[in-house]
């Protein structure tokens, strides 16, 4: 009897220590990577597969919800951040195939928002809410997406990288990885999708030969996050845009590098593409 009583109080003392190490290393990604590998090509996702194939992201995200914020808290920082990029973008899935095919605002939605207008009809800023209104379960809370990304993301962590790696679901964000994110893998991760996002010339221009340099709108957007690596060298003109020059540099071949040094060049940001990143899209515009 004796060593009955023993044999549980170890097996449990065994499944504790184990558990506690399990949620000190974050949740298991790989029904996201399985999501992933399935329904994404070339950063564009086939949502209409995904609409019907859906049943590996509902229960990746019953997990991401199932979070509390206490396992949250004892985690590692790379940790807390691949869960978040890996929960923004599972809920932007989730969100497009909820309504998908996404239809424009009807007229009178769109004189309340006129911004709408400006909008493609199949673009994710059709859907109410999407940003600001819709409420998810992450880390123990209730956030919508600007919440995950303004003010946890970009407020408690000092990682720009964030914003190579976020995907709203628009031709002109960052490709979304085949992948999802890890912990132990985040810092090669994220500077993957850097090379990826800085050398897509759809995406970020850099004309040498015109003395032209055209950003992705999210570094206008967001350039602040950058501001902290504004050098003495390259461009003088914007503290900001220097932040940003510099950082994205170390993602360039030598040449452009180099060029972005002498700072004798002309910088603009690229219009925003809201068009849907969906695959059937990509099909008939090829």
């Amino acid at each position: 009897m004796r060593y009955r009583a023993f044999t549980l109080a170890l097996t449990a003392a065994v499944w504790v220590g184990t558990s506690g190490r399990a949620a000190a290393q974050g949740i298991d990604h790989a029904g996201f990577d399985s999501v992933l590998t399935h329904f994404v090509r070339d950063g564009r996702v086939d949502y209409a597969a995904l609409r019907i194939g859906r049943a590996e992201l509902d229960e990746y995200i019953a997990q991401v919800a199932a979070v509390n914020a206490d396992e949250f808290a004892v985690w590692s920082e790379t940790d807390q951040i691949a869960y978040l990029l890996n929960a923004y973008n599972a809920y932007v899935l989730e969100t497009i195939i909820d309504n998908y095919p996404i239809k424009a605002a009807g007229f009178f939605k769109k004189l309340v928002s006129p911004k709408r207008f400006s909008f493609p009809d199949n673009s994710i800023r059709q859907i109410d809410g999407v940003f600001d209104g819709i409420l998810h379960q992450v880390a123990g809370t209730e956030m919508t997406l600007d919440d995950i990304e303004h003010n946890t993301l970009r407020a408690k962590y000092n990682e720009p990288r964030i914003h190579f790696a976020l995907v709203c679901a628009a031709v002109s964000c960052p490709p979304l990885r085949e992948e999802a994110f890890r912990g132990e893998l985040l810092d090669e991760q994220l500077d993957s999708q850097g090379k990826i996002f800085l050398n897509d010339p759809r995406l970020n221009r850099f004309g040498i030969d015109r003395g032209e340099v055209h950003l992705s709108k999210l570094f206008d957007w967001f350039g602040d996050d950058f501001r902290q690596f504004a050098s003495g060298t390259g461009y003088q003109r914007d503290e900001k845009v220097n932040g940003v020059l510099t950082f994205v540099s170390r993602y360039l071949v030598d040449r452009v590098a180099s060029f972005l040094e002498t700072g004798d060049y002309k910088v603009d940001f690229l219009s925003y593409d809201w068009t849907l990143n969906d695959q059937a899209v990509a099909a008939v515009t090829q």
